[in-house]
This record gives C-alpha cells, sequence and structure tokens, in this order.
C-alpha cells in the first residue's frame, strides 16, 4: 500500500509542476515579451492552446494521484485485517480454502468465531476497492495516454511498474499461498512475524511477472531451535540491471542493500529460522534479456553444533551458464557459518563468517521474533558491472570471522564414528530432513 501513495503523491507532484510551468509560459506570452501585431497574436493562441493542454495533462495526473491514494487507503485496512485474522485464528482444526469459504469452527459465538466470520466480507471488500479504484487508474491512464507526451508518459508507467515491484507482496493470493506452505511443514499457519518471513521464503510460486510464472527451487532441512534467536535471512543478489551471459545477457536484480528485501528479488536467499528449527535455501529462476526463463538446482548441505551454531555450504548456477561453467568455477557458491551468541533474548545477536565467491553481493539480517531487524553481514561484489561474474565468480575471499569459524564443525578422524557428523543435504519441503548436530 505505501508504494501505492508513493505513486499518488508523484502524480500530484508532477500534476503541480505542470500548472506552475503553464502558468509561467502563459504570463510570459501575454505579460512578459513586448511585442505587437500579428506575432503577437499567433503567439498568444499558441500559449493559450498550450496552455489548455497542460492543464488537461495535469487533471489526468491529478486524477492518477487520487485514484492511487484512494485504492491505498481503502485496500490497507481490509489488507490488514486479513492479516491479523490469519495469524490470530487460523488454528487448525480451522482451515480456510481456496474460496475463502471456513471450516473447523467449534464456536462462531467465540472471539476466533466472531472474527472468522469477519473474513468473507473483509476480501469482498478488498476486492471491490481493487475493481473501483482499479478502472479509476486505468482511465486516468488512458487520458494521459491521449494527452500526454511520450516521454511524460514513459515515466507514469515505469512509476506505476516499479510501484507493483516494489509491494507485490501484499498479493491476496501470495500470502494464501504462503500460508499454506508453512502449514505444510508445521501443520499450523504462521502467527508472528518470523513466522510470515519463513512463510514467503517457503511460497513454492513466482509472482514477478518477468518469471513467467517458472516457480523457484526450493530446499529445507529442519535444525535445533534456538528460541529467542529470531530468523536470520540473507540474500546472494546481482545489483546491475544485467549481466554478461552467451548468447543472451541475463538480467539481474538491479537494486542495492535492502533490509525488507523480498526474497523474489535476488539470485539465492537462505534462510535460518531459529524460533521454529528450519533452514530455507531458494533460488529464483534465470531470465535472459531475450525472455528465457529457467531455473538451476542448489546444492546446499549444512550441519549444526550443540550450541545451535549452523554451517551451510553451498553451490548454486546459473541455469543458463553455458556448459563447463560449474568446472571453471563460475557458479555462486561458499560456506557461511551463522553463530547464535548470549545475550538480551528480546535483542538476539548471531556472528556470521566464512569464505564466499566475489561475486554476487551479499547480505545477511537478523530479526527478533517482533519483526524488527539488524544487518550482521554486509559484502558487496568486487564487480558492479555487467562483466562482474565472468571475472569474480571463480575468485573467494573470506568474510566476518572467515575460515575460523570453520574449525568447531571439522570431523574428527580418529574417531572411528565420525562419518556420523557429515554434513546433511537439504531435502524437499514435502519431507525436510534433519540436519546433523557434530558431537
Amino acid at each position: 500500500m505505501a508504494g501505492l501513495q508513493e505513486v499518488a503523491d508523484h502524480a500530484t507532484e508532477i500534476a503541480d509542476v505542470i500548472i506552475k510551468a503553464s502558468n509561467t509560459m502563459y504570463s510570459t506570452i501575454h505579460d512578459d515579451l513586448a511585442w505587437t501585431g500579428e506575432a503577437r497574436r499567433a503567439a498568444e493562441d499558441k500559449a493559450d492552446r498550450e496552455r489548455t493542454q497542460m492543464r488537461a495533462i495535469a487533471t489526468a495526473y491529478d486524477d492518477l494521484g487520487a485514484a492511487a491514494a484512494g485504492a491505498a487507503r481503502d485496500m490497507a485496512h481490509p489488507l490488514a485485517e486479513i492479516r491479523a485474522i490469519f495469524q490470530h485464528h487460523v488454528v487448525p482444526p480451522v482451515s480456510v480454502a481456496d474460496n475463502w469459504v471456513v471450516s473447523g469452527v467449534e464456536d462462531w459465538d467465540s472471539e476466533a468465531g466472531v472474527q472468522l466470520s469477519r473474513l468473507a466480507g473483509l476480501v469482498s471488500a478488498l476486492d471491490g476497492a481493487d475493481a473501483q479504484w482499479g478502472a479509476k487508474i486505468a482511465q486516468a491512464n488512458q487520458d494521459l495516454e491521449i494527452l500526454a507526451p511520450e516521454s511524460v508518459l514513459t515515466a507514469a508507467t515505469k512509476s506505476i511498474e516499479d510501484t507493483k515491484r516494489q509491494d507485490p507482496r501484499s498479493d491476496l493470493d501470495r500470502l494464501r499461498t504462503s500460508v499454506a506452505a508453512f502449514q505444510q511443514i508445521f501443520g499450523r499457519p504462521p502467527s508472528s512475524p518470523t513466522d510470515w518471513k519463513t512463510a514467503e521464503a517457503l511460497n513454492p510460486n513466482s509472482y514477478d511477472p518477468k518469471y513467467q510464472g517458472v516457480p523457484p527451487s526450493i530446499k529445507v532441512a529442519r535444525i535445533e531451535p534456538v528460541p529467542g534467536q529470531g530468523i536470520v535471512r540473507a540474500a546472494a543478489y546481482i545489483p546491475a540491471a544485467q549481466v554478461f551471459n552467451v548468447p543472451d545477457y541475463d538480467l539481474g536484480d538491479n537494486r542495492a542493500e535492502d533490509p525488507n528485501f523480498d526474497p523474489e528479488r535476488a539470485r539465492v536467499v537462505t534462510y535460518v529460522d531459529y524460533e521454529n528449527g528450519l533452514i530455507i535455501t531458494r533460488q529464483n529462476p534465470s531470465v535472459t534479456t531475450s525472455g528465457e526463463v529457467k531455473v538451476g538446482e542448489p546444492e546446499v548441505q549444512a550441519q549444526q553444533l550443540p550450541n545451535g551454531s549452523v554451517m551451510i555450504q553451498y553451490d548454486a548456477g546459473n541455469a543458463f551458464a553455458p556448459p563447463g561453467a560449474d568446472l571453471t568455477g563460475h557458479t555462486v557458491n561458499g560456506e557461511l557459518v551463522i553463530s547464535p551468541t548470549s545475550g538480551n533474548p528480546g535483542t538476539p545477536r548471531v556472528i556470521a563468517g566464512g569464505e564466499i565467491t566475489n561475486y554476487p553481493s551479499i547480505e545477511i539480517y537478523q530479526d527478533n521474533s517482533a519483526g524488527n531487524g539488524r544487518p550482521v553481514l554486509i559484502d558487496a561484489a568486487d564487480s558492479g558491472s555487467q562483466l562482474g561474474p565472468l571475472f569474480n565468480l571463480p575468485k573467494h575471499h573470506e568474510v566476518g570471522g572467515g575460515k575460523e569459524m570453520f574449525e568447531p564443525f571439522k570431523a574428527d578422524f580418529s574417531d572411528p564414528n565420525w562419518e556420523r557428523n557429515k554434513p546433511t543435504p537439504l531435502g524437499s519441503p514435502s519431507n525436510p530432513p534433519t540436519t546433523v548436530v557434530v558431537r
């Protein structure tokens, strides 16, 4: 909803600038220039026509701003209420079908029953607001298409597309599918900020239009929970808009570091949910500049220490990489250790370190149970250019606590049962393996 409000504000600002410019042009022609005769009349007639046209464009932008603001206002409340109901009241045996029919309620007069009975009305209100304001936004855009110069229309279209990319996480189908993915593993719907972030990473679908419906590749493994440590979120992302490959270039993530990153806007994300005891690695589809889409399958394995520390070894290849890329080291790979530390349970603090490739950029954040986050490790790619993957993927460097953090995980080969501590490969969300605890 914040994205819609940004479009509204932006459209209103454009309208104000256009009105100001039209007034300046009109007063300059009519009042400031000392000329007479046919030339003056011709210039004044043109100024009158252009001011009328510019004011019509400004009105269309005002209409777009009002429609976007109305959508943000009228959709925010039902969406927040729907989320709250799912968080607090959709608890087994209660379930919500795809058509929003609620079943499993034992007492409709209870607080849960009363809130669940509101669900259909809230969904109807949300759909109604979407239809009402969507039509008005479409009409304003149609007016702009007729009236506005191509450059101005392109800027407006980009602003709306940016908004859709910035706020796709409020999509009802995406929310519902995330709930189902979480419930498949834990037997209950998400009910906390930590739960919702895990649910979002587990969502088996892709929603960004560039992915054309091709799903991500998701692998998971259970770990021993460490209550109070919240969730640790890591993303490997390409900062450039596109990067070198053959025969076509690949689309990047076209962004900077973002503490609230969408798990779709990265090449690979890894979450360590210490509250629920789960590791998730999600590799998003690769997209070429010619529009082809394909997803690779990450190879990930993990170990855990009795103190909760987790070592994750990962190797994720571009689905469009030329043959032999894995042999030359042109994959995103490395080893990272996430280690909890003691402290105030309300302000959990992990440390991270290991060895990773020089490309792409890596960001790691930790969120407490209330959803408040802090940066753990930020490591920019060695090169943000389009040739970054070609020259930097085969090289590695240490980050954070470095390779020293690997020491506690090393096998004791004098132990006849040393193989029991071998890393556990992550598996399917439908049947998650349990990560070995190194003894």
